[in-house]
């Protein structure tokens, strides 16, 4: 009787030990969409791109997972975007009489801005490369609470700009307000609000905003060629970066352009047209 009971609690005990070993189950990809929506209404973006990619990478259910793209896709282009102004910031303070004495100093922070925008830039776009055969005719929802934003640059932009040397506690704080502007200005323009924030604001606040495929392809693809100017002669001297971008750029809008055969819409249509005549053009320019 003894031995029989012993066994019993051999097993439980063993039951026990497994249950605990085992942990709480891993969070879903709506959790972690869930979470990342939560970051970024803290503006904690490096948090809400991790959660981001986890939410991405564990797929799911279509709706969910376009959604996570999507979401990850523009918070990329903003911070490439943010990087993109703070690094132009340093490149026309340095050349300033009163940067002299700093030149170096101003060199470097716009190298490591560059840097920083060349890999959000090719990271933003590989993204939508990936995206491209998944979109189609159905809108693709989107829910979050629409970043704070200011509406103008951060006084600490124009003191660069004019030579001047600012601390880390001053340049971080305007870089932060800078990824929330590009971030505002972002989101409005891939739901087809345009370049004002407070109509982007407003579409927000009225809870899910349905995203046209057309135009997510189109303006994302235009904050590519805007961003990717910094690969030309006066900024990084990256040609062949700036050549990908316009192919890349070319090739969305040729899906762009499918989409607009199928569902038409003249505006949207004349606009993805001149855009990719535009790059066909410096893409022969560029031909090596």
């Amino acid at each position: 009787m003894s031995t029989r009971l012993f066994s019993t609690l051999g097993i439980a005990s063993c039951w026990f030990l497994l249950s605990c070993g085992s942990g709480p189950p891993p969070p879903s990809a709506t959790q972690y969409l869930a979470d990342a929506r939560s970051n970024l209404g803290a503006s904690d973006f490096n948090a809400a791109l991790k959660n981001l990619e986890r939410s991405v990478k564990l797929g799911g259910e279509p709706a969910l997972l376009q959604q996570s793209a999507v979401l990850r896709t523009a918070v990329v282009i903003a911070l490439a975007e943010s990087s993109k102004q703070m690094a132009d910031a340093y490149h026309l303070g340095r050349k300033e009489p009163a940067a002299q004495a700093k030149y170096s100093a101003f060199n470097a922070m716009r190298a490591d801005y560059y840097g920083t925008a060349r890999s959000r830039l090719m990271d933003a776009m590989q993204s939508v490369m990936d995206q491209r055969s998944k979109l189609g005719a159905v809108p693709i929802s989107l829910e979050l609470s629409f970043p704070g934003f200011t509406g103008v640059a951060d006084p600490a932009l124009g003191k660069i700009k004019d030579g001047h040397w600012v601390e880390d506690a001053e340049r971080q704080g305007a870089e932060f307000k800078t990824e929330r502007n590009a971030l505002a200005r972002t989101l409005t323009a891939l739901v087809g609000a345009g370049e004002d924030p407070n109509k982007g604001k407003d579409l927000f606040s009225k809870g899910k905003v349905d995203l046209d495929p057309r135009v997510y392809l189109i303006e994302s693809s235009a904050a590519f060629l805007r961003i990717g100017v910094i690969f030309d002669r006066r900024g990084l001297d990256e040609l062949d970066h700036l050549r990908t971008v316009n192919e890349v750029v070319r090739d969305n809008l040729d899906v762009a352009l499918k989409l607009l055969a199928a569902k038409p819409d003249k505006d949207l249509e004349a606009r993805a047209k001149k855009m990719r005549a535009d790059c066909e053009r410096t893409l022969k320019v560029l031909m090596p």
